[in-house]
């Protein structure tokens, strides 16, 4: 089958900062705020508090499949599935606001994006080809053995600026559900008009699995790109977004059109 696009599935905000220490004191004073403005903010969708303790606090959004944490030194806005994306940069902006207010933070030490692709495929053999195909690792090793060839790939790599004050790390793996063929059926990479018999049935298979694979993929290749700043002098959350949003898809484009 043609590849289908890319899918979003999970879509991560991290800061890391000093001397949170009074977490500890005032945690309470933030869920509550939190609990109180975040559905405002997010279309009238409710947040719950699931935990407050010393080692962290934890308040979600069932609707948007969102969970919030943070604690003396961090905060992580992760959102999966992935459904209303735009949303978390105006969380993310808000939240960090309260936690620098309420537990008079000085500065962030690191900004981190980081966004989880599946490119779908059939089946688990699919997904284990696609990984070799999309790699320039294909002749790695094999003048070892004549016998042994690339059968899947699992690969990062991470890149920063000279001062090392800015990075990314990309990164791909083959990934499978439980229950995902192992191979696909022969008939299915056929186009149905050229099969001698039950050319309507193989054509509403075909169908269903690229709907599949274009809403809840079982197979597929994982393309996991982090992105982040670190110490900068001025870590501005929506200026922040604006370039790792670019980085990130220029990362993932220039990857799938290889």
């Amino acid at each position: 089958m043609k590849q289908g696009k890319a899918k979003l599935v999970q879509s991560i905000f991290e800061v890391r900062y000093e001397q949170g220490y009074r977490y500890l004191d005032r945690c309470g004073d933030v869920m509550v705020i939190l609990e109180q403005a975040l559905p405002s903010i997010t279309e009238n969708k409710i947040w719950m508090t699931a935990e407050m303790q010393p080692t962290g606090a934890r308040i979600k959004c069932p609707e948007l499949d969102i969970t919030v944490v943070f604690d003396t030194y961090r905060l992580c806005i992760d959102q999966n599935p992935v459904d209303k994306e735009s949303l978390l940069e105006k969380i993310s902006d808000y939240i960090w606001s309260t936690l620098v207010s309420k537990f008079e933070i000085k500065k962030a030490m690191r900004f981190g994006r980081r966004k989880v692709y599946i490119l779908p495929a059939d089946s688990v053999e699919e997904g284990e080809k696609l990984s070799v195909k999309k790699t320039p690792l294909q002749s790695w090793l094999t003048n070892v053995s004549s016998d042994l060839k690339p059968h899947k790939c699992d690969v990062s790599i991470t890149l920063e600026n000279e001062d090392r004050t800015k990075g990314a790390k990309f990164s791909i793996s083959p990934v499978f559900k439980l229950g995902a063929p192992i191979e696909i059926d022969k008939r299915l990479t056929i186009a149905p008009h050229l099969l001698k018999k039950g050319q309507h049935e193989a054509l509403i298979e075909q169908l269903k699995r690229m709907k599949q694979r274009e809403e809840d993929p079982v197979s597929g290749l994982m393309i996991d790109v982090d992105y982040w700043w670190l110490k900068q002098e001025q870590m501005n959350i929506p200026e922040f977004y604006g370039e790792s949003e670019k980085k990130i898809v220029d990362f993932l484009n220039n990857f799938v059109g290889t």
